[in-house]
């Protein structure tokens, strides 16, 4: 094959160009998510459009929900898996292939067992399972008003020319409007096995309080104040209010463009970016997405290199000698750690003295043990388990790739991070 090569190469060269190797560069293959089913555990009644109205009186109007919330959430999820750029969602169609090959119906995927989610991961070429139980979906409305009427002049009033008489209401009116959503979604990895359990919540609150008289109407909301004078303003006509009212979400569709406009619709989108990011922390790749901002301060910056220049090192922030596999460590997602990746953890060994005055300078780091990761948390901490421990652990003990680069100082010691 070398021998070929130099063929060529003497070949190119008798021709008069010159012949360059092709750079390929591998990029990171996608993760293939399967997105099963929510399960509705809200107790959300939307027979006239959004729930907003008691259930008894909307069962007097229809029985039937307009608002799927089971299939819209699933929709969702993976249209926010596309916007992460990371990961593939798998269709609709695939899954409903899949379930044909297993004679399997919805009922039954709400029952499967690790073998049966395994086969059906097979079958999909799925890297994750994920499931998800919709806790609490609802909007509450706070509201309150006052009239009054504002009278100049009268029946008792000096008249004459330079005098008028004027009747105008003055309304006061404010309102609150809150939206809660709160889920659980279990992760499962291609061999079936439960990989997490996080659970995500997300509220949001449109306050609105205003205060009219006769045409001119001052407003205050969440985004800001505004005057208008008979007709709607500038500032309301480019940043819309979030659709709230009842009668405008009886007429959208769930999980539509025009649903992200409403209240219902930024928190869910809030929601599912969380289910997202807990999704990247649980099984990777280690990545920024849309949502997150990228560009920090300079001071970060700094402290951004000097973190990521020498050795992973983190401290141990919580243990309970009793249960092992929950120790808390202050090393997260930015460190670009692995799911049972091991780290070297050390305490303070023999104290070094100055050998003049007798003051403890430091302490000399001692090895106890070897710690693995269990669980990427957070983009700051992680849960770690023990592999090999020779004396108990305590809070504020050094874990690190290797031996520390600095000895753990005074100012570090466990009894006075406790």
């Amino acid at each position: 094959m070398k021998r070929f090569f130099s063929y060529l190469w003497v070949a190119g060269l008798s021709l008069g160009f010159i012949i360059c190797p092709i750079a390929v560069s591998e990029t990171t293959p996608k993760k293939r998510i399967a997105v099963l089913y929510f399960e509705d555990n809200s107790r959300f009644d939307s027979p006239t459009g959004c729930g907003c109205v008691p259930g008894f009186i909307g069962n007097i109007f229809s029985s039937k929900k307009r608002w799927d919330l089971e299939a819209g959430f699933a929709r969702m999820l993976n249209r926010k898996l596309v916007e992460a750029n990371m990961y593939e969602p798998i269709s609709k169609d695939e899954l409903l292939d899949a379930m044909a090959v297993m004679t399997l119906s919805r009922h039954n995927l709400k029952r499967l067992k690790q073998e049966q989610r395994a086969t059906l991961a097979k079958h999909l070429n799925a890297d994750v399972i994920a499931v998800g139980k919709i806790r609490q979906f609802n909007q509450e409305r706070f509201r309150t008003s006052a009239s009054r009427t504002l009278r100049e002049g009268g029946r008792r009033a000096p008249q004459g020319p330079g005098t008028a008489s004027y009747t105008a209401p003055v309304i006061l009116r404010g309102s609150i409007h809150r939206v809660a959503i709160k889920l659980e979604m279990k992760f499962y990895n291609a061999s079936g096995e439960l990989i997490s359990e996080p659970r995500v919540a997300a509220v949001r609150d449109h306050t609105y309080g205003a205060t009219k008289f006769a045409s001119l109407e001052a407003s205050m909301t969440e985004e800001g104040t505004n005057l208008t004078f008979g007709q709607t303003s500038e500032k309301q006509r480019k940043n819309p209010r979030p659709i709230v009212k009842p009668t405008e979400l009886n007429e959208i569709k769930f999980a539509s463009a025009e649903y992200d406009r409403t209240l219902f619709g930024i928190v869910t989108n809030e929601a599912l970016i969380k289910v997202v990011l807990a999704l990247r922390d649980s099984v990777g790749p280690n990545f920024i997405t849309p949502w997150e901002s990228q560009p920090v301060a300079e001071k970060e910056k700094k402290d951004a290199l000097t973190v990521t220049a020498g050795p992973i090192k983190g401290k141990i922030q919580y243990v309970d000698n009793e249960n092992l596999d929950k120790i808390y460590v202050s090393i997260g997602s930015n460190r670009d750690i692995a799911i049972n990746q091991e780290f070297a953890v050390f305490t303070k060994g023999k104290p070094v003295r100055d050998i003049d005055t007798g003051e403890i300078l430091t302490h000399v780091p001692k090895k106890i043990g070897t710690l693995a990761v269990s669980e990427i948390l957070t983009d700051k901490v992680s849960v770690f388990r023990v592999v090999d421990i020779a004396e108990p652990l305590k809070i504020g003990d050094v874990v690190s790739q290797d031996t520390p680069e600095t000895p753990a100082s005074e100012t570090d010691t466990p009894e006075k991070q406790e």
